[in-house]
Formats: C-alpha cells, sequence, structure tokens
C-alpha cells in the first residue's frame, strides 16, 4: 500500500504560514498580487496535498533545473531594476525573498518524491524574514502572526499548551525590550553620538600636538583609556631620550601658535625606491669615508597632523608622496600631511667615527639653528606674573651662588647633557631647583576653568592658576619656563613631543606610548640651543610599566608592521630588477645558448646510447633462446600437423600436448611430444 500524507490541524497550520509569509513579503515590497498568487498556489497544493488521492509517490518528482532555472528570470529583472544612490536597493531584499518562496513551493509540491520538509519550512521562514525589512506601518503583527503558524506547524506532536504560551511571551518580551532599546536610542542619540565621537577623536588623534596648542590638551593622553596605546614605533635599539613634534612660537590667552617663518624649504636630494629623501644640506644623508649615517625608521599609528616626529641632531628624512618639507629652525619638520592620517618616514642621524669627534662634515648648518624675534616674545599681559615668578625664583640674582640649593650635583643629573657643565645654565638650574622644592606633579591643576582669555583679569587665566596651586603637569612647567627665559632676555620656545621610550629587552624597536607624550624648553644658551626639562620627577603611580602580555603583543604586532612595510616600501623590487637586469644580460649572452646546445646534444647522445645497450642486451640474452626454441617449435607443430593435430589459437602448448597425448598413444609421436615437453620445461628458463 502507497503511503499518503496524515492530515491534521498542524499541516493547516502550515499552509497558513506559507501563505502569510508570501502575502506579507508583497506587501512589503508594493507587490501585493504577487504575494497572493503565492499564498494561492500554497493553498491549491495543500488541498492537493491533503486528500488520499495525492499519494506521495504520484505526486511530481522534484526537479533541480526548476530550482536553478529560476535564478536567470530573478537576475534579469535585478539588471532592469533602477539603482539606489546612497542606500540599499529594496529589490536586494525582494529578490532573495521571493526565491525562497518559489523554492518552498518546489519543495512542498514534491515533498515526499525528492522534496523535504525540513527545506519547505527553512524556505518559509526565511522570506518570512526578508517580508519583515522595512515592513510597513501595521503590517508587523501580522510577521508576527506567520511566526507564530510556523510554531504550530512545526512543533512536536502532544506538545503542552503552557510550552507555546511561554514562547509566545518570550517572543512578546524580546519584541518589547528590541522597541524600548529603539526608543531610548532615538531619545539619547545626540548625547551618544557626541561621546562616541569624543571617544573616536581621542583614539584616532595624538592629542596635543595641534597646530595650535592648548595648555591642558596632553590631559587626554594620561586620563583617557588610551593612555597606553602605542603611538610611535622606532626602529632603533638605542633610541634618543627626546623625539621634537612641534616648536611653538607665540603664547596668547593659554593658546600656543607655531612660528610663522620657516627657516628652509628641503626638496627632495634622490630617492630610495618608493622614499623621497630630503636633507638640511647637499648630500649630508650619503655615506662616504668621513663618516657614518645611521637610517632609522619610524611608524605612526595615528594621525600626526603633518609633523615628523624626529630627535634632535636628525641630518634628513626620507618619506612617502611628498615633495618638499618645511624645515623651522631647531628641527621642527612639517609636510606629511598628505600621506592621511597614519604615516611612517625615516630620519638619518650621523654616528660620529669616535665618541670624543663630530666631523663637521655631518652637522647641522648653523643658519638652522640660530635664534629669532618670536624667542624672546612675551605679551605685556603676563608681565606681571612672570616678573613676580622671577622675582619668587630669584632669577635675576644669577651671580650669587648662594641661590643655588646645596645638592647642585643631584640637579645637574636631572637634566639632559646638554645642559650640564655649562657656564649659562645657573639660571635653569635654579628654576628646576625652584620647581621640585615648590611644586608636585599631578594630572589636574586645581581651580582650573574653562577661561575665554577675555578682560583683564588674569586670575582665571590656567598659568597663572598654576603658578599659584603649585601642581601640574608638563605643559604647564614646560609655558611658565619658557616665558621666564624670554622675560630674562634668553631666547627659549615651547616643544612637545615625547620623552622616554619604552625599551624592551630583545626587542630590535622602542616605543612611544600616549603616557610618554611631553612638553619641553629649548633654551638657547651660550650660543647654542640646549634642552631643558623643568617638569619635576613623576610619581610611581604616574609610570606603571606595562604588563607582560601586553610587552609580548607589541613586540608580535611591531614586527608584524615591519614585514608589511617591507613588503610596501618597495626595497624588495631592487632585488627583483636585478634578477631582471641578469636575467636579461644572460639571455642576450650567447654563452647561455652554447651551454644549451651542448646540453640537448649531451641528453640526446645518452638517449641513443641507453638505447642502444638494452636493444643489444635485449638480443644477445632473450631473443636468442626465444629464437632458438620457436624454430624448433614450428618444426615439431608442422610434424604434428601431417598427422592432424593443429595447435588452437589461444591454446598454450603445454595444452596441446596433453590433447595429444590423450588422443592417440602412437609411438611415432613420441619424439614429438618430448620435444614440447622439452619446449615447456626449457624455453622460460634462464
Amino acid at each position: 500500500m502507497m503511503a499518503s500524507e496524515k492530515v491534521d490541524i498542524r499541516y493547516a497550520f502550515k499552509v497558513l504560514f506559507l501563505c502569510v509569509a508570501s502575502v506579507n513579503l508583497g506587501n512589503t515590497f508594493d507587490f501585493l498580487w504577487y504575494g497572493i498568487l503565492f499564498a494561492l498556489l500554497f493553498v491549491v497544493i495543500g488541498v492537493l496535498n491533503a486528500t488520499r488521492r495525492r499519494e506521495f509517490a504520484k505526486r511530481p518528482r522534484y526537479n533541480k533545473i526548476l530550482a536553478y532555472a529560476a535564478i536567470v528570470p530573478l537576475a534579469l529583472f535585478w539588471v532592469m531594476t533602477p539603482s539606489v544612490e546612497n542606500g540599499v536597493s529594496p529589490y536586494l531584499i525582494f529578490l532573495p525573498g521571493v526565491y525562497f518562496l518559489y523554492l518552498a513551493l518546489l519543495q512542498e509540491r514534491s515533498r515526499g518524491n525528492g522534496g523535504f520538509e525540513v527545506f519547505v519550512a527553512f524556505d518559509g521562514v526565511a522570506a518570512l524574514l526578508f517580508g519583515m525589512y522595512m515592513v510597513p506601518r501595521g503590517w508587523a503583527p501580522v510577521g508576527l502572526v506567520g511566526f507564530i503558524f510556523a510554531l504550530c506547524a512545526y512543533s512536536r506532536r502532544g506538545t503542552s499548551p503552557y510550552k507555546y504560551l511561554l514562547f509566545l511571551f518570550v517572543i512578546a518580551a524580546l519584541g518589547a525590550i528590541s522597541y524600548g532599546g529603539w526608543q531610548h536610542w532615538k531619545s539619547q542619540r545626540y548625547r551618544y553620538g557626541a561621546k562616541m565621537a569624543e571617544d573616536y577623536y581621542q583614539r584616532e588623534r595624538m592629542m596635543g600636538f595641534d597646530p595650535v596648542a592648548a595648555l591642558g590638551s596632553f590631559g587626554s593622553n594620561y586620563n583617557s583609556r588610551y593612555n597606553s596605546q602605542v603611538v610611535l614605533r622606532v626602529w632603533d635599539e638605542h633610541p634618543s631620550r627626546y623625539f621634537k613634534a612641534a616648536s611653538y612660537e607665540k603664547y596668547v590667552a593659554g593658546i600656543w601658535k607655531l612660528p610663522t617663518k620657516f627657516a628652509k624649504r628641503l626638496y627632495p636630494a634622490y630617492y630610495q625606491v618608493d622614499y623621497a629623501v630630503l636633507e638640511t644640506a647637499d648630500s649630508l644623508t650619503r655615506t662616504d669615508s668621513l663618516r657614518e649615517v645611521e637610517q632609522v625608521w619610524v611608524q605612526s599609528t595615528l594621525n600626526n597632523f603633518g609633523f615628523v616626529f624626529a630627535p634632535y641632531g636628525a641630518v634628513g628624512f626620507a618619506a612617502k608622496d611628498v615633495d618638499s618639507l618645511t624645515y623651522y629652525a631647531g628641527g621642527m619638520v612639517q609636510g606629511l600631511n598628505s600621506n592621511g592620517k597614519r604615516s611612517d618616514w625615516h630620519y638619518f642621524k650621523c654616528r660620529p667615527v669616535s665618541a670624543e669627534n663630530v666631523p663637521d662634515a655631518c652637522k647641522i648648518p648653523d643658519s638652522l639653528l640660530t635664534s629669532g624675534e618670536g624667542d624672546l616674545m612675551v605679551g605685556e599681559r603676563y608681565w606681571p606674573l612672570i616678573d613676580t615668578v622671577i622675582a619668587a625664583m630669584q632669577l635675576r640674582d644669577a651671580d650669587s651662588a648662594d641661590s643655588v640649593v646645596a645638592d647642585s650635583a643631584a640637579l645637574a643629573k636631572s637634566m639632559p647633557d646638554s645642559t650640564r657643565d655649562s657656564a649659562d645654565s645657573l639660571i635653569l638650574q635654579k628654576m628646576l631647583a625652584y620647581f621640585v622644592t615648590n611644586f608636585s606633579y599631578s594630572l589636574s591643576v586645581p581651580g582650573i576653568s574653562r577661561w575665554s582669555g577675555g578682560g583683564s583679569n588674569m586670575e582665571k587665566d590656567p598659568l597663572a592658576v598654576f603658578w599659584r596651586e603649585k601642581q601640574g603637569f608638563c605643559e604647564y612647567y614646560a609655558t611658565l619656563s619658557a616665558l621666564v627665559l624670554r622675560r630674562l632676555g634668553i631666547p627659549a620656545r615651547y616643544v612637545t613631543g615625547f620623552a622616554n621610550p619604552e625599551i624592551a629587552e630583545g626587542r630590535p624597536y622602542s616605543i612611544f606610548r600616549r603616557k610618554h607624550s611631553h612638553a619641553w624648553v629649548e633654551a638657547f644658551v651660550d650660543n647654542r640651543w640646549v634642552i631643558f626639562d623643568p617638569t619635576p620627577p613623576i610619581l610611581p603611580q604616574f609610570a606603571d610599566a606595562p604588563s607582560w602580555w601586553s610587552v609580548k603583543w607589541e613586540g608580535v604586532r611591531g614586527r608584524f608592521a615591519r614585514v608589511m612595510h617591507a613588503l610596501k616600501e618597495g626595497e624588495w623590487r631592487r632585488v627583483v630588477d636585478s634578477w631582471q637586469n641578469q636575467s636579461t644580460a644572460l639571455l642576450e649572452s650567447p654563452i647561455l645558448y652554447s651551454v644549451l646546445v651542448i646540453l640537448v646534444v649531451g641528453f640526446v647522445g645518452r638517449k641513443i646510447y641507453v638505447a642502444y645497450k638494452l636493444n643489444r642486451k635485449r638480443l644477445t640474452f632473450v631473443s636468442a633462446r626465444a629464437l632458438h626454441w620457436a624454430k624448433k617449435l614450428e618444426a615439431c607443430e608442422k610434424e604434428l600437423a601431417k598427422s592432424g593435430f593443429r595447435r588452437e589459437p589461444g591454446e598454450t602448448v603445454g595444452a596441446f600436448m596433453k590433447r595429444i597425448q590423450s588422443a592417440v598413444s602412437d609411438s611415432r609421436l613420441e619424439p614429438l611430444l618430448d620435444v614440447l615437453a622439452e619446449y615447456e620445461k626449457s624455453r622460460w628458463c634462464r
């Protein structure tokens, strides 16, 4: 007996579920007639399959060709649909939904005879989900009803009613949570958007290195959750302590501004594959017998605002996609803006031939190191404050040795090497001594409030608040010190960059994190620029060492960045080009073709020699024996043929001999039979 459909209420729910999916999809995309057509087809197929006349074996067999063929008209329909700018075309959702409905129709039509119930359920649910995309107002409950029908249709028989109620409760709860979350997002999206924008700003930018630097801008580097983020990788195991980014000229109302004039425009002197080499003086970076030049790669992971971060004494730079760099007196370099947010560059530093001697040929020209009028600029509104600071520090009496604290040796150790043992460093040492004794390092300055900078009241000026509260971080120390030195007639600059790189044993590069950003002072003392860092030592809680895992993980990331850099920078193309040149020269050389002819002749000669040897061996060892016994067998068979015995085609000699022995016992045939026996015995023996 043939199997037939078992019809119950669950089958009716399935038909209703497919009809709802069809109508919902058609209505969502303004093809309601299309959805109604599919719904009618599902009803017809459901009625046919529900009757006992529609046994499984009598149903049409599932044909994959029909399923694949439907892709063609849908693809043509997609090609003819108009494009949508700045958005997703609704047909990208509608056409897959129609295709899933079509597959569900084919599967249900042939279910039991090539079609499967599981595919009907999957295709129907997929079409219902596609129909919920941009569902018209008021039609969302229709989709929910379709899911309920699917639940009733495909649940196991005998399921308790409370499980249905529990499922509906879960669906309703999830819907309520989603709707409530959407409403909350709509009401708070501007606040969340501003927070996300600020978070993105902090994460993607080097805070404190803008062309206009405001006091307190470095605070984001220390206080945000990104304070340990790596921002510079310097491929030098022993880098300089200070990496300069910018030196500012004018200070007004808590804001430092860049110099308005530059010392020199650097143009490419030559190219290293894709990198233009820009030198402070002609041929300064080319190595020769007088000096050794070391090239160091620097990778910036964030927006560097076009600044070329480099240590003091760099005599050249190499960068991609630049036609020039702007060089300011003292070593500030700009011009990487065209490289996008993240840049990489090289700097050149000269290594002395001996520890005591630096070749004159490897020096930055003096014209790029002199001071200017801007290095003495102090606004009149700050004169009272600066004079108060000078009096408190007793800096006017610079010749009095008693004004310096007793432990001057310890202070000298805390200062950079460029300011030690200098005849003009007394004022710098007194300033540092005063800060160490009377100030403390802090990531915040109590009393700082938002100040527009207007009016003559200086009480809210951030610099005045810092002097009054006696605590703050590097920007405040460097700003006050630069203005004090200028007021005393000593050219000075406010400088931002990175200090004290992180060095790990075994790692071929050093790194600067956000928390390594720093501000210090350049002072023109004894006709040379020296580094003066007035910030007191940072307390241990502000200088936590990174974890073991972060150090190891950074090592992996850094080496991967190096590999990618080697692939992108084009250095490998030099090797490929050299190979290509050598290959071209070799192809044009007659020696190559002579060698090829010799090899071909040798190969052919060897093949001929081997074939000749094999043929001789076969003739001497095999063919002579075969020829001897072939002649004897042929003569024996001729004699036997006279007696009426012939060997049949395919009959072996042994079978032929046995047939003769069983047929006759004539003594005249004995010699011939002995020949056959001898042939069988000796023919195949070596």
